[in-house]
C-alpha cells in the first residue's frame, strides 16, 4: 500500500488517457494498489480487458492489463477467469514470488494440467500452449531446485500426477547420483502402486523403475527389482535376473528371489519363468524318489474300495487305519542345485515346508468340533454340512484327519451332495500334500466300470484331488489333470462327475489356459444338466484365469442369453467371464457395462462379478461409484447384496477405505445389502484384525435377520483369525457367544450354520494360518479366486471348502544355502501371552475349576462367627485374672491370630513366587510360528552365526552363515510324519 493513498480513482482515470507510457505507468501502478483496493479497480474490469485486448498497445502494457484483470477476477473468487488471464500475462506473471495470489494461480494451473493429462485422449480438449509452456518452466526449476530427499519425493509425486515421465526420470537420476540410494526408487515404486489408476502410464514408471535399479546404485536392489519386474508381468527380464545371479555364483539371493516370486506372483507368470529358466540352465523334469502312479479310471477297485470312504462308512464302518497314507513319503528333494531352484520357482519346495510346519506346529482343539457334533441334531444336513466344513477349515493343510476318522457313522447320516461335502473336504484337509495325493484318496477316486458306484462320493474325491494340488504355482507334472480329464470324458454323463472333476481341474490346472481342456469343459458346460453345467463354467474360468480372452468370453456370453437357460447355467458362466477377466481393469469395462444393461437379474449379478475381479485391489473411484449406485439402485436384491460384497474386493488393500464407503449402508432396510456389507468388510479386512471393522460387525452379529446374523459371524471369524484376548478382549468373548449358539436349541438354522463355521475359520490352518489376498499390495490372484468362490456358498454350499486357496501360513522357516533348517533363533520383542494361542477346552476347564472359591455353606459361616464372639468374651472376662491364664488367653486370641494370619500370609508368597513374571519378550526356534501381527516386534539380533539374507523376513527365508569357520552346520530334527501323530480321540468331557 502506497503510503498516504485513500483512494485508487485517481490511477485508474489515466487508464482512459491515449499515451501508451501513461497506461504502462497506471498499470503498474494498480499492481501495486490491487490488495487494498481492489473493490474500487473492478469497476473498471471492462476497461482493463479491453486494454488486454488492444491492437493498439505495446506487448509489455497489454500483459500487465492482463495481470491485473486476473488479480481482479481473484479477489472476486472467479478463479476460471483469473487463470486464464495470468496464463494470457506471460512474463507479466512472476511465477517465482511467493504470494496468495500467485500460489493460487499456479495452484490452478497445475491441477488444471493434471486433469487434462489425466483424461484419457479420446475425450481430450486442446491444451492451451502458454498452460504447457508456464508448466515446463515450472517444472525445470523446481527439479534443479531439489536438494534434500523430501523436495525429491515431493517433485516424484508432482511428477508422476502430471504423467510427465521426462521430468520423473530427471528427478530420479538426479537423486541417484546424489545418494546412490534405492530409497527414492523404492518411494516412487510405492507412488506408482497406489496413486496410479491408468495402467498404461503405471507400466512406463515400472519400466522406467526396472531400467534404474541396476544404473547408479552402490548396493543393487535386487528385491526390489524383482517386485517391479513381477508387477510388468516381464518373463524374460525376471528369468535373466534369476540367471545372472546363479551364474555371478549368488546362489542365496537367486533362491531367496525365487521363494519371493512364487508367494508373489500368478500362474501364469510363474510358468513363464520357469519355462525360460529350465532353457537357460539345461534343467528337465525332477527326479522323483518315488514315481506315483496315478489309478487309470478303468483300474479295478482297490481292497475296501469306495464302499470305505467317509459318507458310505456305515456300510463298513471298520475301515481300518493300515490303508492311511502317511505323507511322510516325499518327493525327494532333487540333488542338483539347478533342479532345487526350478522346485522352489514352481512352489514344490515352499508347498512341501509349508505342509510339514502345519502338521508340526498344529495347535486346533478337536473338542471344539466334538462339542459341535454333540449337541447338533445329526438328522440337520445344514449343520451336519457346517461341521464338516469347519473341520475342514481348522485341519486345512495339516493332514490331519482323525475327526473324520473317529466319527465314521456320525459322517455316513450324510446324504446325496453332503456326501460330496465330506469326501472334498479331505482335500482341504490335505491341501498340498500332492506327493501323496493319490493314495490318500485311493478309496474315493473312481475305479472300474463307466457308470460310478458311487457317485457323489468319487465325484467329491475328483474335487478333493484339485484341493490338494492348488497351492501349486506351477503344474509341471500334468499326471493329475491328464487323470482328471480322462474322468470327466468317461463320465460325462453324469452330472455329478462332471461337477466334481471340472472343479478338479480348474483348481489344479488355474491359469494353464490349455486349448484340450477348455474343449472338455466347454462341451460340459453346453451340453449338460444345471448342476453339471454350472461346475464345468467355473472350471473354463479357473483355467483361463485372468488371460482375457474375449473368445472364450464371447463364447460364454452367448450361453448365458440363450432363451429359457437355467439359472444355475447363468450364474456358473458369469462366474467364469468374472474370473477370465481378473485383473484386467479398463479392459473388461466394456463387458461389465453390458451384462449390468441385461434385464436378467442373474446376468447383470455377473456384470458385478466382472466389475469386482477385474479391479480387484485398484480402489478405482468410478467402479466402487458404480458399485454403490447399483447397491441402492438395482431392483433385485441378489444383485444389491452382491455389489455390496464387490466393493471388498476392490479395496481388500486399504480396510479402512471399505468401512468408509459403507458403514452408511450397515443401518439399510433392506437385509440383503447389510448382509453385503458384512461380506465387503470380510474380504477386506480379512486377517487384519482391524478393531473399527469388529467394531461394526460386533453390532451386526445381533441382527434381527437371520442370514444377516450368519454373514456378520463368518466376517467376525475372518477378521479377528489369529487375534488373541491380548490384541482385543472381544475375541475371547467371541468363541464364548459361538460356543453358547452352538448349544442353544433355539437359534435358528441359518444363523448356527454361521457360528459354526466361524469356529472353523477363527482357527484355520491348524490355528497357524491367516487369510490374506494381498501381500506388500501384491495382488495373490488364487486367494482372490478362493474368497470370490467361497461367497458363492449363498447358492451352492461345496465352494466353502475354496477358501483354502486364500490361507496363509504365518512363520518364519529359515534355511541355509543348501536348503536345509539349521538351528536358528531370534527374539520377538513381546510377552509370549500376546501372541500365544489360545487355550484348549481342557486347559480352559482345569483353569476354571482350579480358579473357583470353596464352597461355605450358611450355618458353616454362622458357627464359626458364634465360635469367635465366644472366644473374644473368654479373653475379655479372664483379663483379670492369673497371666498364666492370661498368656493362654492372649495365645488363643492375640498372637493365635498373629500367627495364623502369618501363616496365611506365608502360603500366599509362596503362591505369588510360584507363579513367575512373565518375560517381556520371547526367544523363538526355527521353524517357528508367528503371527501376522507378531512380525512387526520380531528381530533378528539374538543368534550369532546367522543373519537373515534380507530385512524383515516373512515366511520362507534363506540366512547368511556369518561364521563358517564354526565348521558344520546343526540341523533342525526333519518331520516325520506318522499316522500317531493325527488329532487326538477326545476324553470324555461334559459341558456345565
Amino acid at each position: 500500500m502506497v503510503q498516504g493513498l485513500s483512494s485508487a480513482k485517481g490511477v485508474l482515470a489515466l487508464l482512459g488517457e491515449q499515451d501508451n507510457v501513461v497506461v504502462l505507468f497506471a498499470l503498474k501502478r494498480l499492481v501495486m494498489l490491487m490488495d487494498t483496493f481492489w473493490h474500487e479497480v473492478s469497476a473498471e474490469l471492462p476497461l482493463i480487458e479491453e486494454l488486454a485486448a488492444s491492437d493498439t498497445l505495446a506487448d509489455e502494457t497489454r500483459r500487465l492489463a492482463s495481470l491485473v484483470a486476473s488479480q481482479v477476477y481473484f479477489h472476486l473468487s472467479d478463479y476460471s477467469n483469473s487463470v486464464n488471464h495470468a496464463l494470457a500475462a506471460g512474463t507479466a506473471f512472476d511465477a517465482t514470488t511467493r504470494s496468495l495470489f500467485t500460489d493460487t494461480i499456479l495452484s490452478r494451473c497445475i491441477d488444471t494440467y493434471v486433469a487434462y493429462q489425466e483424461t484419457p485422449e479420446s475425450e481430450r480438449a486442446e491444451l492451451p500452449p502458454k498452460l504447457e509452456e508456464l508448466f515446463v518452466s515450472l517444472t525445470k526449476s523446481w527439479v534443479v531446485e531439489n536438494e534434500t530427499l523430501a523436495d525429491m519425493k515431493e517433485m516424484v509425486g508432482f511428477t508422476v500426477r502430471a504423467r510427465r515421465l521426462d521430468f520423473l526420470e530427471k528427478v530420479l537420476r538426479q537423486s541417484l547420483a546424489k545418494t546412490h540410494s534405492a530409497e527414492i526408487l523404492n518411494f516412487t515404486f510405492n507412488v506408482a502402486n497406489v496413486l496410479l489408476q491408468d495402467i498404461t502410464f503405471r507400466r512406463k514408471v515400472l519400466r522406467l523403475l526396472a531400467d534404474l535399479y541396476t544404473d547408479g546404485l552402490s548396493t543393487i536392489d535386487y528385491y526390489s527389482l524383482a517386485h517391479c519386474l513381477l508387477f510388468l508381468g516381464d518373463v524374460e527380464a525376471t528369468s535373466d535376473l534369476i540367471y545372472d545371479l546363479w551364474k555371478a555364483d549368488k546362489k542365496t539371493v537367486a533362491y531367496q528371489l525365487a521363494f519371493d516370486l512364487f508367494d508373489y506372483g500368478n500362474q501364469e507368470y510363474l510358468s513363464g519363468v520357469v519355462s525360460h529358466l529350465e532353457k537357460q540352465l539345461g534343467v528337465g523334469e525332477p527326479v522323483q524318489a518315488e514315481q506315483q502312479a496315478a489309478p487309470s479310471p478303468d483300474a479295478a477297485p482297490a481292497a475296501g474300495g469306495a464302499e470305505g470312504t467317509a459318507a458310505g462308512a456305515a456300510s463298513n464302518p471298520s475301515v481300518d487305519t493300515a490303508n492311511r497314507s502317511s505323507p511322510a513319503t516325499a518327493t525327494k528333494v532333487p540333488e542338483t542345485p539347478e533342479h532345487k531352484l526350478i522346485s522352489v520357482l514352481s512352489g514344490e519346495m515352499t508347498t512341501n515346508l509349508n505342509v510339514k510346519f502345519l502338521y508340526s506346529r498344529c495347535c486346533a482343539d478337536v473338542h471344539i468340533l466334538t462339542h459341535i457334533k454333540k449337541m447338533s441334531d445329526p438328522r440337520n444336513a445344514v449343520i451336519h454340512n457346517a461341521t464338516v466344513v469347519a473341520n475342514a477349515l481348522m485341519y486345512s493343510g495339516t493332514t490331519m484327519d482323525g475327526f473324520l476318522r473317529d466319527n465314521l457313522k456320525w459322517l455316513s447320516t450324510a446324504q446325496y451332495w453332503s456326501k460330496f461335502t465330506v469326501v472334498a473336504s479331505t482335500g482341504a484337509i490335505h491341501c498340498g500334500h500332492t506327493e501323496e495325493a493319490m493314495r490318500v484318496l485311493d478309496q474315493y477316486l473312481p475305479k472300474g466300470s463307466s457308470v460310478p458306484a458311487l457317485p457323489y462320493q468319487e465325484a467329491g474325491a475328483l474335487y478333493a484331488l484339485g484341493l490338494i494340488h492348488s497351492p501349486l504355482g506351477v503344474t509341471r507334472d500334468r499326471t493329475t489333470i491328464q487323470y482328471l480329464e480322462e474322468n470327466l470324458q468317461k463320465f460325462s454323463a453324469n452330472v455329478q462327475m462332471v461337477h466334481g472333476a471340472s472343479l478338479g481341474i480348474g483348481l489344479t490346472a488355474m491359469g494353464l489356459q490349455d486349448e484340450s481342456l477348455y474343449d472338455a469343459l466347454f462341451t460340459c458346460v453346453t451340453g449338460m444338466d444345471a448342476v453339471g453345467a454350472e461346475g464345468a463354467a467355473v472350471g473354463v474360468g479357473m483355467l483361463m484365469l485372468g488371460s482375457g480372452n474375449e473368445i472364450v468370453v464371447q463364447s460364454l456370453k452367448n450361453v448365458a442369453y440363450e432363451d429359457n437357460q437355467k439359472e444355475k447355467v447363468i450364474r456358473g458362466v458369469c462366474m467364469a467371464m468374472a474370473l477370465i477377466n481378473l485383473g484386467r481393469e479398463d479392459e473388461a469395462l466394456p463387458l461389465a457395462e453390458e451384462l449390468l444393461a441385461s434385464g436378467d437379474p442373474w446376468v447383470r449379478l455377473g456384470g458385478c462379478f466382472v466389475l469386482g475381479l477385474a479391479y480387484a485391489g485398484t480402489e478405482n473411484a468410478k467402479t466402487i461409484e458404480r458399485l454403490l449406485n447399483i447397491t441402492v439402485k438395482d431392483m433385485s436384491d441378489d444383485v444389491r447384496r452382491t455389489a455390496a460384497t464387490m466393493i471388498g474386493f476392490l479395496t481388500f488393500k486399504d480396510p479402512n477405505l471399505c468401512l468408509d464407503l459403507v458403514r452408511v449402508l450397515v443401518d439399510s432396510y433392506n437385509p440383503h445389502m447389510r448382509y453385503g456389507v458384512a461380506m465387503a468388510l470380510a474380504v477386506s479386512a480379512a486377517g487384519t484384525g482391524n478393531p473399527a471393522v469388529i467394531d461394526v460387525l460386533w453390532d451386526m452379529k445381533e441382527d434381527i435377520v437371520d442370514y444377516v446374523r450368519q454373514g456378520a459371524c463368518m466376517a467376525l471369524a475372518m477378521v479377528m483369525v489369529q487375534l488373541t484376548e491380548k490384541e482385543n478382549p472381544k475375541v475371547k468373548e467371541f468363541r464364548q457367544i459361538i460356543e453358547k449358539k452352538v448349544e442353544d436349541r433355539n437359534e435358528g438354522r441359518c444363523s448356527k450354520f454361521g457360528y459354526v463355521l466361524a469356529a472353523g475359520l477363527l482357527d484355520a490352518g491348524g490355528r497357524n494360518c491367516t487369510f490374506a489376498l494381498h501381500k506388500q499390495r501384491h495382488r495373490l490372484d488364487k486367494a482372490v479366486v478362493g474368497v470370490f468362490m467361497f461367497l458363492q456358498y449363498w447358492y451352492w454350499y461345496p465352494y466353502l471348502l475354496m477358501i483354502t486357496l486364500a490361507m496363509q501360513p504365518t512363520c518364519i522357516i529359515a534355511l541355509n544355502e543348501s536348503l536345509e533348517l539349521p538351528e536358528y533363533t531370534f527374539k520377538s520383542n513381546a510377552p509370549p501371552s500376546t501372541y500365544a494361542v489360545p487355550k484348549s477346552v481342557l486347559q480352559e476347564k482345569k483353569v476354571k475349576s482350579s480358579e473357583a472359591p470353596a464352597v461355605v455353606l450358611s450355618i458353616t459361616r454362622k458357627e464359626e462367627e458364634l465360635r469367635q464372639r465366644r472366644h473374644q468374651n473368654a479373653a475379655g472376662e479372664a483379663a483379670a485374672g492369673a497371666s498364666v491364664t492370661g498368656g493362654a488367653v492372649a495365645g488363643e486370641t492375640g498372637e493365635g491370630k498373629a500367627a495364623g494370619s502369618g501363616k496365611k500370609g506365608e502360603e500366599s508368597a509362596a503362591a505369588a513366587a510360584a507363579v513367575e513374571k512373565e518375560p517381556n519378550f520371547e526367544i523363538l526356534h526355527n521353524p517357528a510360528r508367528v503371527s501376522a501381527h507378531q512380525f512387526s516386534v520380531v528381530t533378528h539380533d539374538v543368534d550369532p552365526r546367522y543373519k537373515p539374507l534380507k530385512p524383515k523376513p516373512v515366511g520362507i527365508c534363506l540366512l547368511r552363515d556369518m561364521k563358517p569357520e564354526l565348521g558344520a552346520e546343526s540341523l533342525v530334527k526333519p518331520v516325520v510324519l506318522t499316522d500317531r501323530d493325527e488329532a487326538p480321540v477326545p476324553e470324555p468331557f461334559s459341558y456345565p
